[in-house]
Protein backbone atom coordinates (compact mmCIF):
# COMPACT_ATOMS: atom_id res chain seq x y z
CA UNK A 1 0.00 0.00 0.00
CA UNK A 2 1.60 3.25 -1.00
CA UNK A 3 2.14 6.16 2.20
CA UNK A 4 0.86 9.48 2.28
CA UNK A 5 3.96 10.56 1.28
CA UNK A 6 4.16 8.63 -1.95
CA UNK A 7 0.91 9.70 -3.21
CA UNK A 8 0.51 13.51 -2.65
CA UNK A 9 4.78 14.09 -2.59
CA UNK A 10 7.06 16.33 -0.80
CA UNK A 11 7.00 20.02 -0.56
CA UNK A 12 10.28 21.81 -1.38
CA UNK A 13 10.74 24.44 1.59
CA UNK A 14 11.02 28.49 0.34
CA UNK A 15 13.96 29.81 2.36
CA UNK A 16 15.41 33.45 2.46
CA UNK A 17 19.02 32.52 2.35
CA UNK A 18 20.46 29.30 1.76
CA UNK A 19 20.32 26.59 4.92
CA UNK A 20 22.96 24.32 6.71
CA UNK A 21 21.91 21.18 4.76
CA UNK A 22 22.94 17.33 4.10
CA UNK A 23 23.73 15.74 1.06
CA UNK A 24 20.91 15.30 -1.02
CA UNK A 25 18.04 18.48 0.01
CA UNK A 26 16.72 20.85 -2.33
CA UNK A 27 15.37 24.02 -1.67
CA UNK A 28 13.94 27.00 -2.99
CA UNK A 29 15.87 30.55 -2.17
CA UNK A 30 13.74 33.44 -2.39
CA UNK A 31 15.99 36.07 -2.13
CA UNK A 32 17.89 34.54 -5.22
CA UNK A 33 14.56 33.12 -7.14
CA UNK A 34 16.86 29.73 -7.49
CA UNK A 35 16.18 26.38 -6.85
CA UNK A 36 19.16 24.64 -5.17
CA UNK A 37 20.21 21.65 -3.67
CA UNK A 38 23.41 20.06 -1.53
CA UNK A 39 25.49 17.79 -3.51
CA UNK A 40 28.37 16.01 -3.59
CA UNK A 41 31.04 18.19 -6.29
CA UNK A 42 34.18 16.78 -7.46
CA UNK A 43 37.44 18.95 -8.56
CA UNK A 44 41.26 18.82 -9.58
CA UNK A 45 43.79 20.40 -7.27
CA UNK A 46 47.43 20.83 -7.71
CA UNK A 47 49.54 18.08 -6.26
CA UNK A 48 53.37 17.14 -6.51
CA UNK A 49 55.23 17.29 -9.98
CA UNK A 50 57.24 13.88 -11.46
CA UNK A 51 60.54 13.55 -11.76
CA UNK A 52 60.28 12.49 -15.47
CA UNK A 53 58.38 14.54 -18.05
CA UNK A 54 56.49 11.54 -19.50
CA UNK A 55 53.33 10.28 -20.86
CA UNK A 56 51.68 6.69 -22.41
CA UNK A 57 53.25 4.76 -19.54
CA UNK A 58 51.47 2.99 -16.45
CA UNK A 59 50.05 2.77 -12.72
CA UNK A 60 48.93 1.51 -10.08
CA UNK A 61 45.16 1.63 -10.56
CA UNK A 62 44.51 0.47 -7.31
CA UNK A 63 46.22 2.69 -5.32
CA UNK A 64 44.42 5.04 -3.06
CA UNK A 65 45.25 8.87 -4.08
CA UNK A 66 48.06 9.34 -1.64
CA UNK A 67 49.73 6.15 -2.69
CA UNK A 68 50.31 6.53 -6.48
CA UNK A 69 52.64 4.83 -8.89
CA UNK A 70 53.91 5.30 -12.35
CA UNK A 71 56.39 3.34 -14.11
CA UNK A 72 57.58 3.63 -17.82
CA UNK A 73 56.46 5.93 -20.50
CA UNK A 74 56.70 7.13 -24.13
CA UNK A 75 59.16 10.10 -24.75
CA UNK A 76 62.26 8.07 -25.80
CA UNK A 77 60.85 4.54 -23.71
CA UNK A 78 61.26 5.35 -19.84
CA UNK A 79 62.12 2.43 -17.60
CA UNK A 80 61.73 5.28 -14.52
CA UNK A 81 59.73 4.40 -11.56
CA UNK A 82 58.29 6.75 -9.11
CA UNK A 83 55.94 6.65 -6.24
CA UNK A 84 53.89 9.47 -4.27
CA UNK A 85 53.47 10.10 -0.16
CA UNK A 86 50.78 12.62 -0.84
CA UNK A 87 52.98 14.92 -1.40
CA UNK A 88 56.05 14.08 -3.33
CA UNK A 89 57.31 11.88 -5.95
CA UNK A 90 60.42 9.75 -5.45
CA UNK A 91 62.18 7.45 -8.17
CA UNK A 92 62.66 4.13 -6.78
CA UNK A 93 64.06 0.90 -8.97
CA UNK A 94 63.48 1.02 -12.44
CA UNK A 95 61.81 -1.11 -15.26
CA UNK A 96 63.89 -4.16 -16.58
CA UNK A 97 63.00 -2.97 -20.15
CA UNK A 98 62.25 0.40 -20.79
CA UNK A 99 58.43 1.18 -22.93
CA UNK A 100 55.89 3.31 -23.02
CA UNK A 101 52.07 2.59 -24.61
CA UNK A 102 51.69 0.00 -21.85
CA UNK A 103 49.10 -2.13 -19.47
CA UNK A 104 49.78 -0.99 -15.79
CA UNK A 105 48.00 -2.33 -12.84
CA UNK A 106 48.04 -3.16 -9.09
CA UNK A 107 49.43 -1.01 -6.18
CA UNK A 108 52.14 1.04 -5.25
CA UNK A 109 53.78 -2.08 -3.38
CA UNK A 110 52.50 -4.75 -5.68
CA UNK A 111 52.36 -3.29 -9.67
CA UNK A 112 51.92 -5.07 -12.77
CA UNK A 113 53.20 -3.94 -16.26
CA UNK A 114 52.46 -5.98 -19.57
CA UNK A 115 53.32 -5.19 -22.81
CA UNK A 116 54.08 -2.10 -24.89
CA UNK A 117 56.73 -0.44 -26.34
CA UNK A 118 58.01 0.78 -29.57
CA UNK A 119 58.35 -2.38 -31.19
CA UNK A 120 55.80 -3.97 -28.84
CA UNK A 121 56.63 -6.51 -26.51
CA UNK A 122 54.83 -9.10 -24.76
CA UNK A 123 56.96 -9.11 -21.47
CA UNK A 124 55.62 -8.62 -18.20
CA UNK A 125 57.31 -7.27 -14.69
CA UNK A 126 55.97 -7.42 -11.45
CA UNK A 127 56.96 -4.26 -8.33
CA UNK A 128 57.51 -5.07 -4.76
CA UNK A 129 57.52 -1.59 -3.49
CA UNK A 130 61.30 -1.46 -4.32
CA UNK A 131 62.45 -3.26 -7.84
CA UNK A 132 61.24 -4.74 -10.43
CA UNK A 133 61.28 -8.61 -11.50
CA UNK A 134 60.54 -10.41 -14.61
CA UNK A 135 56.63 -12.32 -15.15
CA UNK A 136 54.89 -13.92 -17.67
CA UNK A 137 55.07 -12.93 -21.09
CA UNK A 138 51.30 -11.67 -22.50
CA UNK A 139 50.41 -14.65 -25.53
CA UNK A 140 50.35 -11.80 -27.84
CA UNK A 141 52.68 -8.73 -27.68
CA UNK A 142 51.54 -5.33 -28.40
CA UNK A 143 51.63 -1.89 -28.20
CA UNK A 144 48.89 0.81 -27.11
CA UNK A 145 47.17 -2.15 -24.77
CA UNK A 146 45.51 -0.92 -21.22
CA UNK A 147 45.09 -2.70 -17.93
CA UNK A 148 43.37 -2.94 -14.56
CA UNK A 149 43.20 -4.86 -11.40
CA UNK A 150 45.45 -6.39 -9.47
CA UNK A 151 48.90 -7.72 -9.43
CA UNK A 152 47.55 -11.45 -8.95
CA UNK A 153 44.12 -10.43 -11.25
CA UNK A 154 44.43 -8.11 -13.62
CA UNK A 155 43.20 -7.33 -17.48
CA UNK A 156 45.27 -6.62 -20.56
CA UNK A 157 43.27 -5.05 -23.41
CA UNK A 158 42.96 -4.19 -26.69
CA UNK A 159 46.14 -2.85 -28.15
CA UNK A 160 47.56 -2.43 -31.60
CA UNK A 161 49.84 -4.37 -33.80
CA UNK A 162 51.45 -3.05 -36.50
CA UNK A 163 48.44 -0.33 -38.05
CA UNK A 164 45.77 -3.11 -36.69
CA UNK A 165 43.70 -2.45 -33.78
CA UNK A 166 43.42 -5.19 -31.37
CA UNK A 167 40.06 -6.64 -29.51
CA UNK A 168 42.40 -9.11 -27.67
CA UNK A 169 41.83 -9.40 -23.51
CA UNK A 170 44.12 -11.44 -21.66
CA UNK A 171 43.63 -12.16 -18.05
CA UNK A 172 46.75 -12.43 -15.37
CA UNK A 173 46.23 -14.60 -12.58
CA UNK A 174 49.52 -13.63 -10.77
CA UNK A 175 52.02 -16.39 -12.67
CA UNK A 176 50.46 -16.27 -16.10
CA UNK A 177 48.38 -15.41 -18.61
CA UNK A 178 45.63 -16.50 -20.67
CA UNK A 179 43.44 -15.46 -23.28
CA UNK A 180 39.56 -14.45 -21.96
CA UNK A 181 36.61 -12.99 -24.41
CA UNK A 182 37.58 -10.26 -26.85
CA UNK A 183 36.43 -7.17 -26.45
CA UNK A 184 33.66 -6.06 -28.76
CA UNK A 185 35.15 -3.02 -30.31
CA UNK A 186 39.04 -2.85 -31.63
CA UNK A 187 40.86 -0.25 -29.74
CA UNK A 188 43.86 0.95 -28.29
CA UNK A 189 44.87 3.90 -26.04
CA UNK A 190 41.62 3.80 -23.96
CA UNK A 191 40.99 3.97 -20.46
CA UNK A 192 40.57 1.13 -17.85
CA UNK A 193 38.58 0.88 -14.87
CA UNK A 194 37.57 -1.82 -12.66
CA UNK A 195 39.01 -5.18 -11.72
CA UNK A 196 38.93 -8.74 -13.72
CA UNK A 197 35.86 -9.59 -12.45
CA UNK A 198 34.20 -6.34 -13.24
CA UNK A 199 36.13 -4.46 -15.28
CA UNK A 200 35.36 -1.49 -17.85
CA UNK A 201 37.37 -0.29 -21.62
CA UNK A 202 36.43 3.37 -22.70
CA UNK A 203 37.33 5.04 -25.91
CA UNK A 204 40.05 4.71 -27.50
CA UNK A 205 41.67 4.62 -31.38
CA UNK A 206 39.80 2.54 -33.58
CA UNK A 207 40.44 5.30 -35.19
CA UNK A 208 38.35 7.16 -32.47
CA UNK A 209 35.86 5.99 -30.18
CA UNK A 210 33.06 7.30 -27.59
CA UNK A 211 32.37 3.62 -27.08
CA UNK A 212 32.36 1.78 -23.63
CA UNK A 213 32.34 -2.01 -22.53
CA UNK A 214 31.75 -3.53 -19.24
CA UNK A 215 33.31 -7.33 -18.65
CA UNK A 216 31.71 -9.81 -16.13
CA UNK A 217 34.85 -12.50 -16.03
CA UNK A 218 33.84 -13.93 -19.45
CA UNK A 219 32.60 -11.63 -21.63
CA UNK A 220 32.47 -8.02 -22.52
CA UNK A 221 29.16 -5.93 -23.32
CA UNK A 222 28.43 -2.85 -25.01
CA UNK A 223 27.80 -0.07 -22.19
CA UNK A 224 27.09 4.24 -22.41
CA UNK A 225 28.84 6.33 -24.74
CA UNK A 226 31.64 9.22 -23.68
CA UNK A 227 30.38 12.60 -24.10
CA UNK A 228 33.04 12.47 -26.59
CA UNK A 229 35.14 10.13 -28.92
CA UNK A 230 38.73 10.28 -27.67
CA UNK A 231 41.48 8.21 -27.17
CA UNK A 232 45.43 8.46 -25.65
CA UNK A 233 43.00 8.81 -21.96
CA UNK A 234 44.61 9.64 -19.31
CA UNK A 235 43.48 8.89 -15.50
CA UNK A 236 41.18 5.90 -15.51
CA UNK A 237 40.56 4.32 -12.25
CA UNK A 238 37.63 3.55 -9.78
CA UNK A 239 35.18 0.61 -9.87
CA UNK A 240 33.13 -0.56 -13.41
CA UNK A 241 30.08 1.03 -11.45
CA UNK A 242 31.89 4.55 -10.48
CA UNK A 243 34.83 6.02 -12.45
CA UNK A 244 36.79 8.59 -13.52
CA UNK A 245 38.23 9.47 -16.42
CA UNK A 246 39.87 12.67 -17.58
CA UNK A 247 41.75 14.20 -20.42
CA UNK A 248 41.93 12.70 -24.00
CA UNK A 249 42.91 13.65 -27.79
CA UNK A 250 40.96 13.77 -30.61
CA UNK A 251 42.11 15.34 -33.88
CA UNK A 252 40.11 18.84 -33.41
CA UNK A 253 40.78 18.84 -29.88
CA UNK A 254 43.31 17.69 -26.88
CA UNK A 255 40.66 17.83 -23.91
CA UNK A 256 41.08 18.73 -20.21
CA UNK A 257 37.59 17.08 -19.25
CA UNK A 258 36.47 14.51 -17.38
CA UNK A 259 34.03 12.09 -16.99
CA UNK A 260 32.19 10.37 -14.07
CA UNK A 261 30.18 6.91 -14.81
CA UNK A 262 27.66 5.42 -12.53
CA UNK A 263 26.99 2.24 -14.07
CA UNK A 264 24.60 3.83 -16.20
CA UNK A 265 26.09 6.99 -18.08
CA UNK A 266 28.85 8.96 -18.17
CA UNK A 267 28.16 12.78 -16.73
CA UNK A 268 30.79 15.63 -17.44
CA UNK A 269 32.53 16.78 -14.32
CA UNK A 270 35.64 19.28 -13.08
CA UNK A 271 37.97 20.02 -15.52
CA UNK A 272 41.66 19.14 -15.40
CA UNK A 273 43.45 22.40 -15.02
CA UNK A 274 45.28 21.80 -18.36
CA UNK A 275 44.10 19.95 -20.70
CA UNK A 276 46.49 16.83 -21.61
CA UNK A 277 46.48 13.13 -22.87
CA UNK A 278 48.50 10.02 -22.34
CA UNK A 279 48.50 11.40 -18.61
CA UNK A 280 49.01 8.53 -15.56
CA UNK A 281 45.96 8.00 -13.29
CA UNK A 282 45.07 6.06 -10.12
CA UNK A 283 43.05 6.14 -6.98
CA UNK A 284 38.97 6.16 -6.69
CA UNK A 285 36.21 8.74 -7.80
CA UNK A 286 36.66 10.30 -4.16
CA UNK A 287 39.99 10.07 -4.68
CA UNK A 288 42.80 10.42 -6.81
CA UNK A 289 46.11 11.25 -9.02
CA UNK A 290 46.41 12.25 -12.76
CA UNK A 291 50.10 13.29 -13.61
CA UNK A 292 52.34 13.77 -16.54
CA UNK A 293 50.95 13.33 -20.22
CA UNK A 294 50.99 15.89 -22.97
CA UNK A 295 49.94 19.32 -23.83
CA UNK A 296 48.07 20.62 -26.30
CA UNK A 297 51.01 21.89 -28.20
CA UNK A 298 52.89 18.37 -28.02
CA UNK A 299 54.82 18.92 -24.91
CA UNK A 300 55.74 16.41 -22.28
CA UNK A 301 54.25 17.55 -18.94
CA UNK A 302 55.18 17.16 -15.26
CA UNK A 303 52.51 18.51 -13.70
CA UNK A 304 50.32 16.69 -10.83
CA UNK A 305 46.91 17.03 -9.71
CA UNK A 306 44.87 15.56 -7.12
CA UNK A 307 41.20 14.96 -7.11
CA UNK A 308 38.75 15.04 -4.72
CA UNK A 309 35.16 15.56 -3.91
CA UNK A 310 33.32 17.82 -1.24
CA UNK A 311 29.41 18.90 -0.42
CA UNK A 312 28.46 21.84 -1.79
CA UNK A 313 25.14 24.01 -2.99
CA UNK A 314 24.85 23.94 -6.43
CA UNK A 315 21.95 25.55 -8.50
CA UNK A 316 19.35 22.94 -10.56
CA UNK A 317 19.47 23.92 -13.91
CA UNK A 318 16.73 23.01 -16.38
CA UNK A 319 17.37 22.41 -19.73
Amino acid sequence: MATYKEIRGVNIQSRDSDPTAIEGDVWYNASTSKLKMFATVGSWSTGGDINTGRYSGGSGTEAPGTAGLIFGGDSGDKDETETYDGSTWTEVGDLTTGRGNLAGAGTQTAGLCAGGGVSPGGQSEEFNGTGWTEGDDLNTARGGVRGNGTQTTALATGGKIGENFQTINELYNGSAWSESGDLNTARAYHATAGTSAAGLAAGGASPYTADSEEFNGTSWTEGSNLNAAKAYIGGGFGTQTASLISGGYSPSATFATTEQYDGTSWTEVGDLPTATRAHFGSGSTSAGLAAGGRSAPGGTLTEGYEWSEAAAVETVAFD
